[in-house]
């Protein structure tokens, strides 16, 4: 596995969208200060395939990953593996209770492997053939696990190894050997079933099947000689039998027929149903001159309307005469009272300018009051124009008994005037309506003008009235003489359908005797029906009589096929042919031989093919026993404490090797790597006459030197030892105690992770040691901004 792409965004130290791009980076390392998300990146990387962060302690502690403020955190790794380009892609959300990841996708290409977060995770265990434990222990190693691998009990380490290695192939070989000796011992339970059930099969019983189908197959011929005479009796017999069928069904079309009840009273009531439609019909017409009679009549008569519109008009005119006259006495009466309520009212006008004159005199008279009236302290004086401190005492009274005479003047002659015009109102009323009345009279006397006289009008009235009602009587005689003919027409029709329907019964019925010569029909229907009745009964004796003749003949072939086809019935049995008892028909006992003979050969057949399947089936048993040993032998030899602990045994021996030779190497000499007994490793100090020593028991500094030495020798041997077409370990990632190193060893590190860089292998490493970053050729600067920390690439 390799990766090409890294995009976080919300993601730990990456609050804003981050990009890191691996591409053609062989040997790099992530740099910067302690907390500026060096290991985040990393981090990233495992979630996005595993949806955990190691380093948490915690598979299922996720939402510390997401930054400080933000609701969500989104990481997407894009990977190549065998050849082939992958997208990982993981959401986490903030929940009331935590985080949640379900968001999850793994893409090759446009093709979509999973589509939630256990499904992603399932599906980069099989594509990578490691879970989350072993890929933090041979690919990325982040900080905490670094010497996860050094420390593992023997039996993870087996595990890791085996998935690896791909031992597990040697595993599915075992299975399905174990499966192909089930096989085999299904498949012999089989045979022996097989052969059992073909124990019958025997020679002796060949030659009894033989014996067996020529005795049948000699019934069969006796039945085949006998069929032209079976053929000719069934024959004899089928043409007595439709014979026979032929005269009862013509007996029993005569035996039949019979007149039916009503016969004579058809005829009768079709007669009487036409005298009835002729009178009617008479009528009708009788009473179509009578209307148009008494219609002549009424014609010249005129309209009744008009001649009643100058009644009322001559009505009319005494009534608005009458009217008119008293709206004549109503407007002179109103007249009488108009002329002194105008009177009245010149005289109030009178007394209003008498008072008027009064007050004037009474004003000069008595100027000196009328002036104080009006003064107020303070005002200037109208006459000398000093102000006005005291006002003076005047006697005013006469003045206001002059000006209390003009205000009752005054209403007097509102009263007069309002009187007066009241009058002057309502004869104005009364001459309007008077003049209304004179109108409509006017019109009314030039309507009656030329009119008749009312005992005219009266005469011309009564005279149209009494044609009316002639009319109408000689319209409801006409409708009850229409009704009349109408239901006479129908009850004729009535009558008609009920003679042809009677006449149809008799033709059905001489249908159903045509073919035997019935006599004619003439007109009249009763004595049709009874020529056709006395004819049935003499074709019905007759018919008797054939009958007797043809049921004897019939009898007689009966017997003797019946007699023939007993004889063969009894050869059949003879031949073990089962033949029901008593006497079958030719068909039957055909069908019995031929299906004897057919079942008879069959058994023959069978029994020849067994004899054939049984040596077959003895080989098979002995070629199916002997693949059965071979793959008994190959499950023996591939189980687990054997082959596969070999193998491993091998392959642990080949990496303690491979780590040892590292160990010397980055220790300077001073160590090597070795296996106890319980396979546990161990340390070989060459500095204290090579003790040897747990792994455990190394200082940190060792303990770093060791793991990184075993996983370096992981890194280059899994390729060699795992099967043809395992996909190796493309990359490595170490984030791990670069800085607990002195110079020296410092700079053997390097060299080892510079020469395990140049053999095709992405190696990535996290170190804020300066010294070690500047030895790669690619660095990613990591740096801690004010919202989010950025990632640079520098390529030397």
């Amino acid at each position: 596995m390799r990766p090409r792409r890294v995009e976080m965004e919300g993601f730990s130290a990456f609050r804003s969208r981050t990009v890191v791009d691996f591409t053609d980076a062989e040997l790099f390392a992530f740099v910067g200060p302690t907390g500026a998300g060096k290991s985040s990146v990393i981090d990233g990387m495992i979630f996005a395939l595993y949806g955990s962060v190691p380093r948490y302690g915690s598979d299922r502690l996720v939402h510390p990953v997401i930054t400080q403020g933000k609701p969500e955190a989104r990481v997407q790794l894009d990977f190549e593996l065998a050849g082939q380009r992958y997208t990982a892609v993981r959401v986490v959300r903030r929940t009331k209770a935590g985080a949640t990841t379900k968001e999850a996708r793994l893409q090759r290409g446009d093709e979509v492997l999973a589509a939630d977060a256990r499904g992603v995770t399932e599906a980069v265990t099989d594509l990578l053939g490691l879970d989350l434990e072993q890929f933090t222990k041979c690919v990325v190693l982040p900080q905490g696990a670094f010497a996860a691998l050094l420390h593992d009990t023997s039996a993870k380490r087996q595990d890791l190894l085996v998935k690896l290695l791909d031992l597990g192939v040697y595993e599915q070989v075992a299975a399905a050997a174990r499966r192909r000796v089930q096989e085999a011992d299904q498949r012999l339970a089989v045979l022996d079933g097989q052969l059992h059930q073909l124990a019958d099969a025997t020679e002796e019983a060949v030659a009894a099947a033989e014996a067996r189908v020529a005795a049948v197959r000699a019934a069969v011929e006796a039945v085949e000689q006998a069929a032209p005479t079976l053929a000719l009796l069934d024959e004899r017999v089928r043409r007595a039998d439709d014979e026979l069928a032929g005269r009862r069904q013509q007996l029993a079309a005569v035996a039949g027929i019979a007149v039916p009840g009503d016969v004579a009273s058809v005829a009768e009531a079709l007669r009487a149903a036409e005298q009835e439609l002729e009178a009617a019909e008479a009528d009708e017409r009788s009473a179509v001159v009578a209307v148009e009679q008494a219609t002549a009549t009424r014609e010249p008569l005129g309209d009744p309307a008009a001649l009643r519109d100058l009644q009322r008009a001559h009505q009319e005119v005494d009534v608005l005469a009458g009217r008119v006259e008293k709206g004549q006495a109503s407007v002179e009466s109103q007249e009488a009272q108009v002329a002194p309520r105008r009177e009245a009212e010149q005289a109030a006008a009178a007394a209003v300018a008498a008072a008027e004159a009064a007050l004037e005199r009474a004003r000069v008279e008595h100027a000196a009051a009328d002036l104080a009236r009006h003064l107020h302290e303070g005002d200037d004086c109208p006459v000398c124009g000093s102000t006005v401190t005291t006002l003076p005492e005047v006697d005013a009274r006469a003045l206001a008994a002059a000006e209390e005479a003009l205000a009752g003047a005054r209403r007097a002659h509102g009263a007069a005037a309002q009187d007066a015009a009241d009058a002057a109102t309502t004869l104005a009323t009364y001459e309007a309506k008077l003049d209304d009345l004179v109108e409509q009279l006017d019109v009314r006397r030039a309507q009656v003008a030329d009119a008749p006289p009312v005992a005219e009008l009266e005469h011309r009235l009564a005279a149209i009235d009494e044609a009316d009602r002639a009319v109408a009587a000689a319209r409801d005689a006409d409708a009850r003489a229409r009704r009349r003919a109408a239901a006479a027409r129908q009850a004729r029709a009535d009558a008609a359908a009920t003679e042809a329907r009677a006449r149809a019964e008799l033709a059905r019925a001489r249908d159903l005797v045509a073919a035997q010569g019935p006599p004619a029909l003439g007109d009249d229907l009763a004595a049709d029906w009874d020529q056709l009745v006395r004819w049935c009964g003499e074709r019905a004796r007759a018919l008797e009589d054939e009958i007797a003749g043809v049921e004897q003949d019939a009898t007689a072939a009966r017997a003797e096929r019946t007699e023939v086809l007993s004889g063969l019935a009894d050869a059949a049995r003879r031949a073990g042919v089962p033949v029901a008892a008593g006497a079958p028909s030719a068909d039957q006992l055909r069908d019995a031989c031929v299906r004897a003979e057919a079942e008879a050969a069959a058994a023959h057949r069978r029994l020849v093919d067994d004899r054939g399947r049984v040596a077959a089936l003895r080989d098979e048993q002995v070629a199916v026993a002997d693949q059965r040993s071979v793959h008994e032998a190959l499950v023996a030899e591939l189980h687990p404490k054997r082959f596969e602990a070999w193998l491993l045994e091998e392959a642990l021996g080949a990496l303690v090797e491979g780590a040892s030779a590292r160990l010397e190497q980055l220790s300077s000499g001073r160590y090597a790597m070795a296996l106890d007994d319980k396979q546990t490793f161990e340390v070989i100090d060459h500095a204290n006459a090579d003790e040897r020593r747990l792994a455990r028991t190394l200082s940190g500094g060792e303990t770093f030197l060791a793991s990184l030495a075993l996983a370096l020798a992981l890194a280059e041997r899994v390729s060699e030892l795992s099967p043809a077409g395992h996909t190796s370990l493309d990359a490595i990632f170490l984030d791990e105690g670069f800085g607990t190193l002195d110079p020296e060893t410092l700079d053997v590190v390097a060299s080892a992770i510079e020469e395990l860089g140049a053999s095709g292998r992405m190696v990535g490493v996290v170190s804020h040691v300066r010294e070690l970053a500047e030895r790669v050729p690619t660095r990613y600067e990591v740096r801690r901004g004010p919202e989010s920390s950025t990632v640079e690439r520098v390529d030397a």
